[in-house]
């Protein structure tokens, strides 16, 4: 059967070529379906397995596993925990959403190790292929919005409201948007609107390593970049504009890196001494809210400055409810008691840091940080062993997904609809999904590139010899 099976490598280029489909039905959001994402996702994975069984080995599935472990206990606990049934209860979520949360995540990370065994997968494509859907939709939206409200409108009707069956929108006109949400036009939140042409600022980092003479390519990532921009100055805001400003520092940083080597080294030690200080702060802040530690909770109330920074302030009172008792309420996303549903309807506050805590409580929430640390690590070897792929597109994946970690762990919404309740947690984008691709491609091309343990020593010999 296996070698029977074996013959069917050579149509493996067509089943990369239905997966590019796939990827450009997620990145446009055609369908606003998980359950068809999920779906999709699953039999993806199916087909790359048939087609390319001959070319899977124990070793490369090895590379992926510790991305893959963490992803599966938080996809677990996510489709078990009492978050997913009270919002099944009311209707939020049906029970296929909830099935395709591990059979939809798992398959597509996994995808991102089989393409790796087709020669015909090209990142370059790939990344036409989501740049290009995401500029169709962002071209969508921003054509929408310019004959429902027109040009600037966040601006020239700042504090006006909308109203729907004489009830006033939940935010004002300048903080909402048309996007289409798969066969129609939703109002939504200024949040869930920038995302598509945030992303497409990111490619921006290409033009930077993409050679001058290579016009094609240099003017089809200059023109998804300027869309991106004309999405954000037509209809300003300031979350726009603040990211927009992260995205071209995080450009900086990965080209000083590559220009200056001497800055490698200072810029790891900033960045984790950085990360270092902020887990240390949400350490502190999620101590303050446990009922053990009443002391450094008084210790804190009693200090006028640390009382603002921890307890008075807006940030603090959104995310507090969420990490109040985690320990001994929370600690398997068992937030409030089984009969208790209500306790768990509450709005969501747009970081994955805090939302993963009631929704695959304290264990989940640790695996999935877990998961993001071993992605970003197998930059390392990709970056600078992988031989392959192009620099200019190397950079480009690692922009994409940087962003897209910062930007859900402070302000992706996930309850977004202004007239329309609309849930989707970051476990169901489509976006998300990608990102999950992007991490186990990068991690295995990385991984393939490092010799063999007998491979590094016969290197040794014949060096010790020569």
């Amino acid at each position: 059967m296996l070698d029977k099976l074996a013959k069917l490598h050579k149509f493996a280029p067509a089943i990369t070529f239905l997966a590019m489909e796939i990827f450009a039905l997620m990145a446009f959001s055609f369908g606003d379906s998980y359950i068809l994402y999920g779906a999709l996702s699953l039999a993806l994975m199916l087909l790359l397995v048939l087609f390319n069984i001959r070319q899977i080995k124990v070793d490369g599935i090895s590379t992926i596993a510790f991305f893959l472990f963490p992803l599966f206990l938080f996809t677990l606990l996510v489709a078990l925990g009492i978050y997913s049934k009270a919002h099944l209860i009311v209707k939020d979520f049906n029970i296929a959403e909830l099935i395709f949360v591990p059979l939809g995540l798992l398959p597509i990370a996994f995808s991102g190790y089989l393409v790796t065994l087709d020669k015909s997968f090209k990142i370059q494509t790939f990344l036409i292929v989501i740049y290009s859907a995401l500029a169709a939709l962002t071209l969508v939206n921003i054509i929408v919005n310019l004959v429902n409200f027109g040009a600037f409108y966040t601006v020239l009707y700042k504090g006006y409201h909308m109203y729907y069956r004489g009830e006033p929108s939940s935010v004002p006109i300048e903080e909402m948007a048309y996007t289409l949400q798969g066969l129609k036009f939703v109002e939504v939140k200024m949040s869930q609107y920038v995302v598509n042409p945030l992303l497409l600022l990111t490619s921006s980092i290409a033009l930077l390593f993409i050679p001058f003479k290579n016009k094609k390519m240099f003017f089809l990532f200059l023109g998804y970049s300027l869309l991106g921009v004309i999405g954000l100055i037509l209809f300003p805001s300031m979350i726009g504009g603040i990211f927009a400003i992260i995205i071209l520092l995080i450009d900086a940083l990965i080209y000083l890196a590559y220009k200056v080597k001497a800055t490698r080294k200072p810029l790891i030690i900033i960045l984790f001494v950085l990360l270092g200080l902020l887990a240390l702060a949400l350490f502190a802040f999620i101590l303050n809210y446990q009922s053990i530690s009443s002391g450094f909770a008084n210790f804190i109330e009693n200090n006028s400055l640390l009382n603002r920074i921890f307890n008075t302030n807006r940030y603090a009172q959104k995310y507090s409810p969420l990490i109040t008792n985690i320990f001994f309420d929370n600690f398997l996303g068992s937030w409030g008691s089984h009969s208790a549903f209500q306790d768990v309807l509450y709005q969501l506050t747009g970081s994955f840091i805090f939302d993963n805590v009631p929704t695959s409580g304290v264990i989940g929430a640790l695996a999935f940080i877990v998961m993001l640390f071993v992605g970003f690590k197998g930059f390392k070897s990709y970056l600078s062993k992988e031989k392959e792929d192009s620099l200019s597109y190397k950079v480009v994946l690692l922009a994409f997904t940087s962003f897209f970690v910062i930007f859900s762990a402070t302000l992706f919404e996930r309850e977004y609809g202004v007239f329309n309740n609309i849930v989707r947690p970051i476990y169901m984008s489509p976006l998300f999904m990608i990102m999950l691709f992007m991490f186990t491609y990068v991690i295995t091309k990385g991984k393939m590139s490092e010799p063999k343990k007998e491979e590094q020593k016969e290197e040794n010999k014949d060096e010790q010899e020569a």
